[in-house]
C-alpha cells in the first residue's frame, strides 16, 4: 500500500514537473517571440527614420523657398528624433550607441534651430547650411551601416530574442559603429526591402510615383450615372478580369459589398483552368466601373522586359477607355512590373488622375490594377493661362541645381487643392529632384527626390 501511495505521489510529482516545464517553455517562447516582433519593428524604424531625415535634409538643400526648406526641416527634427527613440527600443544588451543616439540627437536639434531660424524671417548662413551637409553625409553614411547590418543579420538567420545572451552576435555591433562606411554587398534581401518600403498588396501601392498619396477628395468625382445592379456588376468583372488575363475561365465565388468613400461590389472570382488562383474585382456602385484588381496567381521566371510591360499595360489601359494616360514611373516587384499613369490634358500631366497596372513578367498577364485615385479626382478642368515661362520657372531653381527638363503639371496639395506648376527635373551632385514651381505665382510649391531602385524609380 504505501509503495502504491509513493508510486501515486512520484507520478504526481512528475507530471506536476513535467507541467511546470512546458509552462516555462511556453512562457519563455512567448517572450522571445514578443521580443522578436519588437526588435524587428524597432530596427525597421529606425532604418527608415534615418533613411527619411537625410532625404529631408536634402530636400532642404535643393529648395530656395524659405517657406519649404522650413517644412523640410522641420520633418528632419522629428524624424531624427523618431530615429533615435526607435535606437533606444533595440534590444542591445552589452552594446551601448552612445555615439549613434548623440548624433541622431544633435541632427535632430540642429534641424529645429534652422527651422526657428527661418520662421523667424531670417536666413541661413553659407556655413550653417554647410554643416548641415555634412550631417546628412553622416546620416547616409549610417543608413548604410544599418542596411548592412540587416544582410548579415538576415545572413546569418539571427533573431533578435537571441541578443539577450551574454555574447553578442557581431553583426548587432554594426549598429554601434556611428558613421563607419559600409561596403555594401548585393543582397537578395536588398529588392525585397525597397518593394517592402513601396508598395503594399495591391490595388494599395505606396510607392508607385509622386503625388499617389494625396487627399481623397470627400465624394468621387470620376464617376458617372447611377447605381448598377449586383448582377451588372459580377458580368462588369468577368469580362474585365477575362480581359486582364487574355481570356479567361472565370466565375464568381462570391460577392460583398463596401460603403466607404467609393463605395463598390467586390467580386470574388475563382479560375476553372489553375487550382487555388483567385482574382479579386471591386466594381464601383455608381456607374459600374473597375476600381481595382488582383490577381493572386504566382508569377513564374521572366520572359518579357521592362519595355515590354508598359507596352502591354498601355495598350490595356487604352482598351478600356484610357486613351490620354502618361506613364510616369515604373517599379519591379518580384516577377513583375507595377506602373504608374496620369492622365494628360493639353501637355499638362495631371497627378491626381492616376491608374497603377501590375503586369506579370511572364506572360504579360495584367494581375494588378488600381484606378481609385482616377476615380476620386477625375474630372472636365480648365486650365489658367500660365503667367510664368518655361525659362522663367527655371529661373526660380536653387543655382545648385542643374536643370534637366520642365513640364507643366498639375499636383495636389494638403486640402483638396490643386495647382497648376511646372515639374522641373534637378540633379544635386548624385541626386536628382522634382522641383514644383506655381505657374501663376512663381512660388516653389514643392520639392521631391527620385530614388533609383532595382527596375525603376521612387520618390520620396
Amino acid at each position: 500500500m504505501i509503495r502504491k501511495i509513493t508510486t501515486l505521489v512520484l507520478a504526481l510529482a512528475l507530471m506536476l514537473a513535467v507541467g511546470w516545464g512546458l509552462w516555462e517553455r511556453a512562457n519563455r517562447l512567448s517572450l522571445a517571440n514578443a521580443v522578436e516582433a519588437g526588435g524587428q519593428r524597432d530596427f525597421y524604424n529606425l532604418l527608415s527614420y534615418v533613411e527619411q531625415s537625410q532625404v529631408s535634409m536634402g530636400k532642404f538643400l535643393a529648395s530656395s523657398s524659405p517657406r519649404q526648406q522650413a517644412v523640410h526641416l522641420t520633418e528632419a527634427w522629428n524624424q531624427a528624433a523618431a530615429a533615435q527613440h526607435a535606437l533606444s527600443q533595440l534590444p542591445t544588451p552589452g552594446i551601448k550607441p552612445i555615439n549613434t543616439s548623440k548624433f541622431l540627437a544633435q541632427t535632430s536639434d540642429y534641424s529645429n534651430y534652422l527651422a526657428q531660424k527661418l520662421a523667424r524671417g531670417e536666413e541661413v548662413t553659407p556655413q550653417e547650411r554647410e554643416q548641415l551637409v555634412r550631417l546628412r553625409e553622416e546620416m547616409k553614411r549610417l543608413a548604410a551601416d544599418l542596411r548592412q547590418t540587416e544582410n548579415q543579420v538576415a545572413a546569418k538567420n539571427l533573431r533578435w530574442s537571441s541578443f539577450y545572451s551574454t555574447r553578442m552576435p557581431q553583426p548587432l555591433k554594426t549598429i554601434a559603429r556611428f558613421a563607419v562606411p559600409a561596403q555594401a554587398q548585393p543582397s537578395p534581401l536588398d529588392g525585397f526591402v525597397n518593394a517592402d518600403r513601396r508598395l503594399q498588396t495591391l490595388p494599395s501601392l505606396n510607392y508607385d510615383g509622386p503625388f499617389s498619396d494625396h487627399l481623397e477628395k470627400p465624394r468621387p468625382l470620376g464617376l458617372k450615372g447611377g447605381e448598377v445592379a449586383q448582377n451588372v456588376a459580377e458580368q462588369k468583372a468577368l469580362t474585365f478580369a477575362g480581359d486582364a488575363s487574355g481570356g479567361g475561365s472565370y466565375r464568381v465565388h462570391t460577392v460583398r459589398t463596401s460603403n466607404g468613400l467609393l463605395p463598390t461590389y467586390a467580386v470574388n472570382l475563382v479560375d476553372d483552368r489553375r487550382a487555388g488562383v483567385t482574382v479579386n474585382v471591386d466594381v464601383s456602385k455608381q456607374g459600374g466601373e473597375i476600381v481595382s484588381l488582383l490577381n493572386t496567381r504566382s508569377v513564374d521566371a521572366p520572359t518579357l522586359d521592362g519595355a515590354q510591360a508598359l507596352d502591354r499595360a498601355a495598350a490595356f489601359l487604352k482598351s478600356h477607355g484610357f486613351a490620354d494616360m502618361q506613364p510616369t514611373y515604373t517599379v519591379r516587384s518580384g516577377n513583375s512590373q507595377v506602373i504608374t499613369f496620369a492622365a494628360k490634358k493639353d501637355d499638362v500631366i495631371l497627378y491626381p488622375d492616376q491608374v497603377k497596372v501590375k503586369v506579370a513578367l511572364d506572360n504579360g498577364e495584367i494581375i494588378g490594377w488600381d484606378a481609385t485615385p482616377y476615380y476620386m479626382a477625375h474630372h472636365d478642368r480648365q486650365f489658367p493661362r500660365p503667367k510664368l515661362t518655361p525659362d522663367e520657372a527655371r529661373a526660380k531653381i536653387n543655382s545648385g541645381l542643374k536643370v534637366e527638363g520642365v513640364r507643366l503639371a498639375l499636383i495636389p496639395l494638403p486640402g483638396g487643392i490643386e495647382k497648376l506648376t511646372y515639374e522641373v527635373k534637378t540633379k544635386l551632385n548624385d541626386t536628382h529632384y522634382l522641383v514644383y514651381i506655381n505657374a501663376l505665382t512663381g512660388e516653389e510649391e514643392k520639392v521631391l527626390q527620385i530614388i533609383d531602385v532595382p527596375g525603376g524609380q521612387l520618390t520620396m
